[in-house]
């Protein structure tokens, strides 16, 4: 027994030794290879992503009421049906979208029965203004969609402030995006994005939009093609101080129409230069303490054969301070000659938890001598059971298009309340509204039947809407809109809804976790018979009722998207405007790639 355990003990310490000779030799090899890998990672330290600090959003800045905002983000653009601004805001209960026909045609939104007083649109906290052909009404459907990573829509009881935030590269890892897309009558889409920041600040973002279509002959959608060209740099070393330059190029190009009177001949090119300042006395992570921010912009239009081209310029010096329950923004603008300057702040504060309250105040010098005036204050109020209630007041003494110089002042009162329910697996609200009469000027451009919208009555409407998810992966959604007026304002038929049914999952386990996901949708708009307006002979145009049902099904695998949209699915023989004809079950359909080397 004695010898076996000397043999044993012999045996171990070989093996020992061995083991130790092995282990000797491993550690040296690997020491050597992380002695490289080390130097390798000092020369080149960029190799590992670094998240920079950006400039601010320029959105609707807290606290507000629950319920009183609507935002899309980049996956809305994305995994939707939506192709341009007005798609998206179709989503909001009680617009209106006239289409005059397929993507390229007019896309003129409409809500509240205010006219080009609907819709107040900012480009990174720039008023966007109707410049050139049309300087009244606004068409939200050319306004493009690819430099933008953020839509905020604030929803008054008669006016939408939508609030457009450009791409902010934070990551040092460079990004890129190649879509192309193709269709009916040679719809082709090819879009490429750019960008890059660097460990110093420095940043550069470069996006391409190309769009094309024939037309269909012997209807209101012509051929169309729109080239948008976007270019930011932005230097911001510190969350403390930085600056921006961004220029966006629009050309947009559209044929007449086969017989006269349905679309005209279009052919423009605007272009918008934005520079950004901004200095702020601290960061803490929340934005808090006394920010200035000074901001200059341009726009020209140009290119048009049937007006001259014209240009304006925009300066803003605004200062804001924040904390964790409230803020304070004041802003002085000046703009062109139509608006010489205006005065502008927004206060918003939580006094006790339940409560929230906001308000902003405008005061407007305007061209010939005339001046305006607005306010709106909101209140919120959170109750248990998930349930809260918010309402609005807007005062406004106003003009709706400053650049006639017919336009006079409007005294309006407004206002609106909802009560709201928020589930784990949904939500609810219901909204009563009143707003006072108005009588809306000018006419857009774009819908050639449409000479103008009538004056509306005092209306008083109902809201609904919600979502659902009665199954993991299945989504209900949808609005009701009922104007309490026997026939309506025009674009405001006595019912108005869109509801959809939305199948999304990633459950495709073949895949890594999270890089797959199926969408489906399918989506219903509807309305009752209404009023269109006024034809150029003062004559009322009717709008029929109708049902327009679309599908859109996207399948994405990591950075590749593959996806195919139907409009008017179920071939209704009807239009959104009267006399502009839309044709049934046209589709595109295309991939998205998505990079990140």
């Amino acid at each position: 027994m004695t010898r076996g355990l000397l043999h044993a003990a012999a045996l171990l310490a070989l093996a020992g030794g061995a083991a130790a000779q092995v282990d000797t030799t491993a550690r040296d090899t690997t020491a050597r290879r992380d002695t490289t890998a080390r130097r390798d990672t000092t020369a080149r330290p960029d190799t590992a992503p670094a998240y920079l600090p950006v400039l601010a959003a320029p959105r609707p800045e807290g606290p507000l009421p629950r319920g009183t905002r609507y935002s899309f983000t980049t996956d809305s653009f994305a995994l939707s049906n939506a192709q341009t601004l007005s798609d998206l805001l179709a989503h909001i209960p009680g617009v209106y979208v006239a289409r005059g026909g397929i993507y390229g045609q007019a896309e003129i939104v409409l809500y509240g029965g205010r006219g080009p007083a609907g819709l107040e649109v900012f480009w990174d906290g720039v008023p966007h203004l109707p410049l050139g052909r049309d300087s009244v009404y606004l068409d939200p459907a050319r306004i493009s969609l690819a430099p933008l990573e953020r839509v905020d829509v604030v929803v008054l009881p008669a006016t939408l402030r939508i609030y457009l935030v450009t791409a902010r590269q934070r990551s040092t890892a460079t990004a890129s995006q190649v879509r192309i897309a193709t269709g009916q009558v040679s719809t082709a889409n090819y879009r490429g994005a750019y960008e890059r920041r660097w460990r110093s600040g420095l940043g550069l973002s470069l996006v391409a939009d190309y769009n094309n279509n024939d037309g269909i002959p012997g209807s209101s959608s012509t051929a169309f093609n729109s080239v948008d060209l976007w270019l930011k740099a932005e230097y911001v070393p510190r969350p403390q101080v930085g600056i921006s330059y961004q220029l966006a190029s629009s050309s947009w190009k559209r044929s007449p129409s086969d017989a006269a009177g349905l679309t005209a001949h279009f052919d423009q090119k605007r272009r918008d230069a934005i520079l950004r300042l901004f200095v702020a006395a601290r960061d803490d992570g929340v934005g808090g303490g006394p920010r200035l921010e000074l901001t200059f912009a341009t726009t020209t239009a140009a290119g048009d054969t049937a007006v001259s081209g014209r240009s304006l310029s925009q300066g803003a010096l605004s200062l804001r301070t924040a904390w964790g329950h409230g803020h304070v923004h004041l802003t002085f603008r000046s703009q062109d000659e139509a608006r010489p300057w205006q005065v502008e702040g927004s206060v918003a504060w939580i006094p006790i938890r339940p409560f929230t309250l906001a308000a902003d105040a405008r005061h407007a010098r305007y061209g010939g001598s005339r001046d305006g005036e607005r306010l709106h204050l909101a209140a919120g109020l959170a109750l248990p059971f998930g349930l809260s209630a918010h309402g609005d007041i807007v005062w406004a003494n106003d003009l709706q298009a400053p650049t006639l110089a017919t336009d006079s002042v409007q005294r309006t009162h407004d206002i609106s309340g909802a009560l709201r329910w928020d589930l784990h697996r949904g939500s609810i609200e219901v909204g009563l509204a009143r707003r006072d009469s108005f009588a809306p000027v000018g006419h857009p451009e774009g819908l050639q039947p449409l000479g103008g919208l009538g004056p509306t009555q005092t209306t008083r409407y109902l809201t609904v809407h919600g979502a659902l998810e009665p199954l993991p992966g299945l989504h209900l959604a949808g609005w009701y809109f009922d104007p309490y007026v026997t026939d309506g304002n025009d674009f405001e038929p006595p019912y108005h809804a869109r509801i959809s049914a939305t199948f999304y999952s990633r459950f495709w386990r073949v895949y890594r976790s999270g890089i797959f996901a199926l969408r489906g949708e399918i989506a219903m708009e509807s309305w009752s018979r209404g009023t269109a307006g006024l034809d150029s002979a003062g004559k009322v145009l009717v709008l029929p009722g109708a049902t327009f049902m679309e599908t859109n099904v996207e399948v994405r695998v990591a950075g590749v998207t593959i996806f195919w949209v139907q409009r008017n699915m179920n071939g209704m023989r009807a239009s959104y405007m009267p006399g502009l004809d839309y044709p049934r079950r046209f589709q595109f359909y295309g991939v998205r790639w998505l990079f990140t080397n």
